[in-house]
């Protein structure tokens, strides 16, 4: 199967783990269960989305100094042999994988038989969080859940285009593929970018 992908990508984080993505993008002992895709490095293709995700970090920090901060990923080429995972637009199997992999918790623990390299699809809205406590708490089905995830904390019913984007590196074999371009950390009310020196060096 040949997938073509954006060339740039963008990750949400806080400005105290540049030196460690500096040293390695993928590094899957950091990589928390229970998350929409599973366990992966989750990037998107719209910068604005990752900036949302970053600034969300870094409020919920303990650390006081952190700041938010987005890294610009070049996506270099595919590997040959992978297994991917591509939802075109919100449904009920895509509502059904969250699921299922929200509700994995535990490290290493993983419903699918064999997990996608790389999965490619919306986000969910709202707080999933709490939505799939709800739905374990009242035993309620995959529709349930799509419902309530597709739709804004007012209720109302968002469209894929609105949702967002992600996409999710599940296996450490991408990391020769992908270049960490630079990074934008937020300072004084605004974004500064910062030019990766390791990625100048290549070019």
């Amino acid at each position: 199967m040949n997938i073509i992908t954006p060339q740039r990508l963008y990750h949400g984080t806080t400005d105290q783990y540049v030196p460690s993505f500096q040293n390695k993008l993928l590094n899957s002992q950091y990589w928390r269960p229970g998350r929409d895709f599973g366990e992966g490095f989750y990037t998107t293709i719209s910068a604005a989305q990752a900036r949302r995700w970053a600034h969300k970090i870094s409020r919920s920090s303990v650390l006081s100094q952190v700041r938010a901060c987005v890294l610009e990923i070049e996506l270099l080429a595919m590997p040959v042999d992978i297994e991917p995972r591509i939802f075109l637009s919100d449904s009920i199997a895509w509502a059904e994988f969250i699921m299922a992999h929200r509700n994995a918790d535990v490290k290493g623990q993983d419903p699918c038989i064999q997990h996608p390299d790389i999965i490619i699809g919306p986000m969910a809205d709202s707080d999933t969080g709490k939505i799939m406590q709800e739905a374990i708490q009242l035993n309620r089905d995959a529709q349930w859940f799509y419902d309530q995830i597709t739709r804004s904390m007012r209720g109302r019913r968002l469209d894929s285009l609105y949702l967002g984007n992600q996409v999710v590196f599940s296996s450490e074999k991408w990391e020769s593929f992908l270049r960490l371009v630079g990074y934008n950390i937020y300072i004084g009310g605004r974004w500064v970018y910062h030019e990766n020196a390791s990625a100048t060096e290549h070019l």
